[in-house]
């Protein structure tokens, strides 16, 4: 069996696999392009069709999971929701990030997460602030997002988390719960699952778990 056509793979495997889909031509801005799009699509397709126009707050990281959120950001709003954008550790870092925040941060309403907390009656909450870089323990901003997204959970928002729950590692091996993660109705990891996806203890903060196609096999199989 090729490494593409495993069920679930490791956060070293995902990246050799990202490495050499981009070897083969798709592009790593191609492939955030894509993980946003289909995980906006998974996230329309997910939420009750009586809201008119739903509301949603997108918390992004300073990495390339933030920038997987910035695309989630403008496809809703495209698609005529109202969209904030949180900005959990700033700016973000990364090239392929950089570029999508850009894209953004003249259309929809571009927030710090202090700001975000006096705010609330969110449909959706999308998590894309760490993922599968993520190991140790959360810092105080992702802390304190990580607590926001589940308060906006409690009060009724459905949560998206992008490939993993922040406060979650990818390669998860301990039977113990983490003591903070976001905890998501929904998890939608992009490609293949990560080892974190198959606990069963941990189901509370995955939700429910969709795999989300980048075009990562297609470009490995010509």
């Amino acid at each position: 069996m090729e490494l593409y056509e495993k069920e679930t793979v490791t956060c070293e495997e995902m990246k050799k696999l990202e490495r050499a889909a981009d070897a083969a031509g798709l592009s790593y801005s191609r492939m955030m392009e894509n993980a946003g799009t289909r995980a906006a699509e998974i996230i329309r397709e997910n939420i009750p069709k009586s809201i008119e126009k739903p509301r949603a707050a997108v918390f992004c990281g300073k990495g390339n999971n933030g920038g997987d959120g910035f695309v989630v950001a403008r496809r809703l709003s495209e698609a005529g929701w109202s969209v904030v954008a949180v900005l959990v550790e700033g700016e973000p870092a990364t090239e392929d990030a950089k570029k999508n925040y850009l894209l953004i941060r003249d259309r929809i309403e571009v927030m710090n997460r202090r700001a975000a907390a006096a705010t609330g009656g969110y449909d959706v909450v999308v998590d894309a602030i760490y993922g599968t870089g993520f190991h140790g323990n959360l810092k105080d901003e992702g802390l304190n997002a990580v607590e926001l997204i589940n308060k906006f959970g409690y009060q009724k928002a459905d949560v998206f988390s992008l490939d993993i729950p922040s406060g979650l590692p990818g390669d998860y091996d301990d039977w113990k719960e983490p003591e903070k993660s976001v905890m998501a109705d929904y998890t939608i990891t992009f490609h293949a699952k990560k080892p974190v996806h198959d606990h069963r203890r941990l189901s509370n903060f995955l939700g429910d778990v969709i795999v989300a196609d980048i075009g990562i096999a297609e470009a490995l199989r010509k």
